[in-house]
């Protein structure tokens, strides 16, 4: 197949999920089909036939409200993202358009996508098709994406990927759900494909003495819910040890914990084996998260590895295989859910073992072929 994908930014440029999973499928995809990766990055893929498109300058989270209201104004339809990509799928006359992240590049990606003769497919990573902050956030509490702030976002951006897309490709049920009710697409368009990780340290968890370590890795920032996560561990067993691993607003935070208290560690920010070794030392890993997650992709990587999960109640993360749930926000409930895991007869052990027989789900390769299988099946009709 002749693949276009276009996402406004990619790893290395940027080191979010969705700039990670854009960068790697676009490399994984190019091992067997034709791709050109379209991006608002500057920075090509290495081994993919990248174009940059020009998008908006990243928005610095200190720019002023006047400012930050009017880029995500124009962040609704660039005509110079319009025209650009239009002419750039013209020329390499695709089979298949598939859109990822557009926040940057505006609503003009599907625009573009709708006057190619190719298929459509679009993947969701979150709520930008509603929400300008894409976490349905506001002043840090939920706001369901219906804050008068956003209310152009809201009103545009989901008509204008109803009127191009072909299939929408959701890692959570969740996220289908929430893309099919408000009108973005129907429910014969919406397809759930869970994320997948590369294989890594794999091994049966299991209590063998009183030590338990719980780990954390991601931004150290409030919506990641680091600081619930703080909270509750200060009335954990002493015998526990808690791990966190990342940068961020609440790094200082997290420093300040350490110092108080040996139980625990402050690791920075990891990748590679260094990231590898990190998730191998514990005995299960927490996702607090304090707004609407799609899927996150640490959550895959602990499925991976027979690393069960404990994660808050918040947007798809209760669909976190063999998860244990905690309220939001809820400390007392965090600590509860981890006492499960951790005294409960075989619990730990038993959660960890169905992981590991259902390991093969998790993996990025059998992601790769789901997606794949997705895009020729839209192809042929």
């Amino acid at each position: 197949m002749r693949i276009a994908l276009v996402s406004s930014s990619v790893a290395p440029e940027r080191q979010g999920g969705s700039e990670a999973y854009a960068s790697d499928l676009a490399r994984s995809l190019a091992e067997s089909h034709e791709v050109t990766l379209f991006t608002g990055a500057r920075t090509p893929v290495d081994g993919v036939h990248t174009q940059h498109l020009p998008g908006l300058p990243d928005l610095a989270r200190d720019a002023s409200s006047a400012y930050k209201a009017v880029w995500h104004l124009r962040d609704q339809w660039l005509p110079a993202v319009h025209r650009a990509l239009t002419a750039g799928l013209r020329d390499f006359a695709p089979d298949v358009v598939h859109t990822h992240q557009p926040q940057g590049l505006s609503g003009a990606v599907f625009t573009a996508a709708g006057t190619s003769d190719a298929v459509h497919v679009h993947t969701v990573h979150d709520a930008n098709a509603f929400c300008a902050r894409i976490s349905m956030t506001a002043n840090g509490e939920f706001c369901g994406g219906r804050c008068t702030r956003c209310l152009a976002q809201r009103q545009v951006r989901p008509r204008l990927l109803s009127r191009s897309v072909d299939l929408l490709l959701s890692p959570s049920r969740y996220f289908r759900d929430m893309h099919v009710s408000r009108g973005a697409v129907s429910p014969e368009q919406a397809r759930v494909i869970p994320h997948g990780a590369p294989p890594g340290t794999t091994r049966l968890r299991e209590r063998t003495d009183e030590s338990f370590t719980i780990g954390f890795i991601g931004a150290l920032a409030p919506h990641k819910g680091i600081g619930t996560l703080l909270d509750a561990f200060a009335d954990a067993p002493q015998s526990w040890r808690l791990r966190v691993a990342g940068s961020g607003p609440f790094a200082t935070r997290v420093e300040t914990a350490a110092g108080a208290d040996p139980r625990i560690e402050h690791i920075g920010f990891v990748a590679g084996a260094a990231k590898d070794g990190f998730l191998d030392s514990l005995d299960t890993i927490v996702i607090p998260s304090e707004y609407e997650e799609n899927s996150t992709l640490v959550a895959v990587e602990a499925g991976v590895r027979g690393l069960p999960a404990a994660v808050s109640d918040r947007g798809a993360l209760p669909e976190t295989p063999e998860a244990t749930v905690f309220h939001e926000r809820n400390p007392r409930s965090l600590l509860d859910a981890l006492r499960v895991l951790a005294d409960s007869p075989g619990a730990l052990e038993e959660a960890s073992r169905r992981l590991i027989d259902s390991q093969k789900g998790f993996l990025w390769s059998t992601h790769v072929e789901r997606v794949e299988a997705a895009l020729r099946q839209a192809v042929a009709g």
